[in-house]
């Protein structure tokens, strides 16, 4: 193999029998041979900045490696086991083999990275992870949502990594992905992930502009991960997919409502029509209220779609409220009287314990 440095500090790299066992360093360039063939990579230009993020992730892996280190030598040996049925990186179509460290810090870093305490004992593997099926993606200005998410269980959360906007005759944006979400629970199918891109990359994505995401389900018990997902797309108001337009949900958040009584407080309110059934859902935390049969909350912003109709939903009273200590179960009437988006929510109680205080949950039909 010979090396010719040119004036611009290239290297180029002809065949030659005499040098194909070579291994070595030439300048920039290092050469190996690799299961008989031979490899040249350029050394890596390191860049002196160093990002928090960054920081915390070179902390987190070093402590996880330096956990390795105390495990016993049977926790070793399950570990190399495991190695034997994870992928490492592809090179020319042949996936590197994994040592027991190497399997150790990946499975750690994924759990480390969702919140979740390391392990020192490999975990069993029983199954591939699946991989992210999804109905649609739209990546437009006023947002970045899956719609139909298949979640496998609740124990798998959604990965999801993207590139900053990037020119639409770029081919290759892949290696410029950063992490979005660590790991993300659908709600009935939908991932919204607007604010999470927002707030990593500073700006909403701009239309025109082209944009590489890969994403893949995390087990947030085993810290397994399924086969990673790409899709590149130019940023506008129809889906990636098959180009409609989005229809936003029929719900009423939080953020849309205020207790008529100022002695009554909210928390994390939801009501909304499932998508694609005869349902409705609510959800939320209601405090530090007399105990009275009716609680009013005004809405601003209400979808159409809500209308008119009575709504009854299981709730229980909170425990260690003055009245008692214990859950008691009620049922809870909804009845919306919104007029051009505005409009006022009842909701009374039918039947059940008292309390100062409960929390909805659930489903119901329709009335």
């Amino acid at each position: 193999m010979e090396l010719r440095e040119l004036h611009c500090s290239h290297m180029i790299v002809k065949p030659s029998i005499a040098f194909n066992d070579f291994a070595g360093t030439a300048k920039d360039v290092t050469a190996r041979n690799v299961k008989g063939r031979n490899i040249l990579s350029s050394r890596a230009q390191h860049s002196k900045i160093v990002t928090p993020a960054q920081a915390v992730s070179r902390n987190r892996l070093s402590r996880i490696s330096r956990t390795f280190r105390q495990l016993s030598d049977s926790q070793i040996n399950r570990w190399e086991v495991l190695a034997g049925h994870l992928k490492g990186i592809s090179t020319f179509g042949q996936a590197a083999s994994l040592t027991a460290h190497n399997a150790f810090v990946r499975i750690n870093s994924n759990l480390q990275m969702v919140g979740e305490p390391m392990l020192a004992d490999a975990p069993d593997y029983i199954c591939d992870v699946p991989e992210v099926l999804y109905d649609d993606l739209w990546i437009s200005p006023e947002m970045i949502i899956f719609t139909g998410l298949q979640q496998p269980s609740e124990s798998h959360v959604l990965v999801f990594k993207m590139s900053p906007a990037l020119s639409p005759g770029v081919s290759s944006g892949w290696g410029q992905t950063v992490v979005i979400t660590p790991g993300l629970a659908p709600d009935w199918g939908d991932a919204d992930l607007t604010a999470l891109y927002t707030s990593v990359m500073g700006v909403a994505p701009e239309a025109g502009k082209k944009y590489f995401c890969e994403f893949y389900w995390l087990d947030k018990k085993t810290g397994f991960t399924g086969e990673s997902m790409a899709i590149s797309a130019v940023c506008k108001e129809g889906s990636t997919a098959y180009d409609p337009l989005y229809t936003p949900r029929v719900m009423i958040t939080q953020k849309q409502v205020v207790p008529t009584d100022e002695t009554a407080s909210v928390e994390d309110f939801k009501f909304e029509l499932a998508p694609g059934s005869v349902l409705a859902a609510a959800s939320g935390k209601f405090n530090d209220m007399f105990p009275c049969a009716y609680l009013y909350l005004d809405v601003t912003d209400a979808p159409d779609a809500i209308g008119y109709g009575h709504h009854c939903f299981l709730a229980r009273t909170i425990p260690g409220t003055r009245m008692d200590s214990r859950y008691q179960v009620q049922f809870r009437d909804f009845y919306p009287d919104f007029r051009n988006g505005r409009g006022r929510l009842s909701i009374s109680k039918r039947a059940g314990g008292s309390g100062d205080g409960f929390e909805l949950f659930g489903t119901c039909a329709i009335g």
